[in-house]
């Protein structure tokens, strides 16, 4: 098509680009990358489900929003700079408090948001729109004299006074080099309890607050609001790269995420991104996992796991290892799950095959329901429920679940749940670094086999790879599941007398869990 022609078919459909543009937030950013930035857009599938949620806070269907993203992705440019932009083209009268960590951006987000406001890009959209104040850091939309919506713009350090907005959004609230001082993560905290609930309007019905940042600890803002207002928060948790299928639903938007698949390929592929991981080392898996109670050690490498397929393996007894968290508090701690088969190789060494590793961060209920899971797809299993913690209260409501169950599945016709449950007290005192410590031995003996296929391969991976005997683990639930097996001797070990005694097996792990199947 020559040029001519493309700027007729251009100019011919400007009028639907725009009214999709002043309707929509992801086709107003297509529209202002390409006419306000003159830049190619990158787009990926999550700048999708990035709009449709940040458009339901304007809306106040949803109040509060986590988004967790690697850097350098675009944040700010979308959640800040092109909502805000947008917002005040359709809601005038709307105030935001933007606040982060450095003094730069709160000092051109605000400023490149008032230019993207005053450009002719916007005008065709928005028609002009004439400013009250024009400082960088707080300014107004002029009504007829007076002062409309707008923007403050001011650090986590900083003050907010005589401002009050319906938005307030949380951009970096942290530098990465200070992720580890306790004094700075209570800072930001300190912003959010304080500032967060005396500077919302009042007089709009459904003020908002979204977090946007990359994790950087355990214990950072976003750490503390999902300990502390799980409920309370729609988290958008987007990883560079996922190790296995995922599913993305929100309101109407759904997306499934294949294994391994960036984030963004058009950015950084799957190359770039092993390239990052070498290069970042532990800040990788906060970074661009989301998750920082995870890093790589060196003292379990990839050459000590072992798999298997399930064609190879041999009969051997199953159990079912449970960790109920360290407190009965709901969702204080991840809780585990392992199915763990026990066999005498000819050789006389013990082998344990792992067939799947279910956790998460579960309330009791859900917890529950998740180990009836198990109990049905393992029927024959002993199941294990170590005493500590919340483990009497575990094994005391799942004794009562498995009574509703089995009525259900006598009504139906099916058969009913007869794994018999123990509370059990560590047969040796020792402690869980040691524990695990002993099963590393049987791991890199290759006496530990990962069954291919199985749920939760990759978190029994990544919190191995994460262990050290000398510092304290920050994610290794699913791994101590394995070694109370490896250490106390639940079942005997099925003897394999010779190879005639391989059976050929079949076993479908399912990749979610459901309700429990009658």
């Amino acid at each position: 098509m020559s040029e001519i022609k493309k700027a007729l078919a251009k100019k011919k459909a400007e009028p639907i680009v725009l009214a999709l543009a002043k309707k929509s937030l992801i086709h107003y950013i297509r529209y202002m990358f390409e006419e306000y930035h003159e830049v190619k857009f990158l787009e990926s599938w999550y700048h999708e489900l990035l709009c449709n949620a940040l458009m339901k806070v304007l809306t106040g269907e949803t109040t509060r929003l986590i988004i967790n993203i690697p850097p350098s992705y675009g944040k700010t440019e979308l959640a800040v700079k092109a909502l805000v932009s947008w917002a005040l083209g359709i809601y005038p009268w709307m105030r935001f408090i933007y606040a982060s960590y450095s003094n730069e951006l709160a000092t051109e987000t605000p400023a490149d948001v008032k230019s993207m406001i005053t450009s002719d890009a916007y005008k065709k959209v928005f028609g002009e729109k004439k400013l009250n104040k024009i400082a960088d850091q707080k300014w107004y939309l002029d009504k007829n004299g007076k002062k409309d919506g707008g923007m403050f713009s001011t650090t986590i350090a900083g003050g907010v006074t005589g401002f009050h907005s319906d938005i307030l959004i949380i951009d970096d609230p942290m530098k990465a080099f200070d992720k580890n001082s306790k004094a700075a993560r209570d800072d930001t905290i300190r912003f959010y309890t304080g500032t967060a609930s005396t500077r919302l309007r009042k007089s709009n019905q459904h003020p908002a607050i979204i977090v946007i940042m990359q994790r950087l600890h355990e214990h950072d803002l976003v750490g503390y609001l999902l300990d502390e207002e799980p409920d309370l928060w729609t988290h958008i948790n987007l990883t560079g790269i996922e190790p296995k299928e995922t599913i993305y639903e929100f309101f109407d938007f759904y997306y499934k995420r294949d294994a391994y698949e960036p984030l963004n390929p058009l950015f950084e592929d799957r190359e770039t991104l092993e390239t990052q991981k070498e290069v970042m080392k532990e800040d990788w898996y906060s970074q661009y996992m989301q998750d920082p109670r995870t890093i790589e050690t060196g003292y379990v490498k990839d050459e000590d796991f072992t798999t298997i397929a399930s064609w190879e393996l041999t009969n051997d007894n199953k159990c079912i290892s449970i960790d109920p968290a360290q407190s009965i508090k709901e969702t204080a701690d991840n809780r585990a799950i392992s199915v763990v088969g026990v066999a005498l190789s000819i050789e006389k060494t013990e082998l344990f095959n792992v067939y799947g590793t279910w956790y998460g961060k579960w309330g009791n209920e859900e917890f529950i329901n998740h180990i009836i899971e198990v109990m049905i797809e393992y029927p024959d299993a002993p199941v294990f429920i170590e005493s500590s913690g919340g483990g009497i209260i575990t094994e005391q409501y799942l004794r009562k679940r498995i009574a509703v169950v089995n009525l259900e599945l006598k009504k139906a016709g099916k058969r009913m749940i007869s794994n018999k449950a123990t509370l059990f007290n560590p047969k040796t005192k020792i402690s869980k670094n040691q524990k695990i410590d002993q099963s590393v031995t049987y791991l890199k003996n290759h006496q530990i086999r990962l069954v291919n296929g199985g749920v939760g391969q990759e978190q029994v991976k990544i919190e191995y790879k994460g262990f050290h005997p000398e510092k304290d683990s920050k994610a290794d639930d699913c791994i101590e599941t394995i070694a109370n097996v490896v250490v106390n001797d639940f079942v005997s070990p099925k003897i394999i007398k010779d190879m005639s005694t391989i059976k050929i097996q079949k076993h479908h792990h399912k990749q979610r869990f459901g309700k429990y199947r009658i």
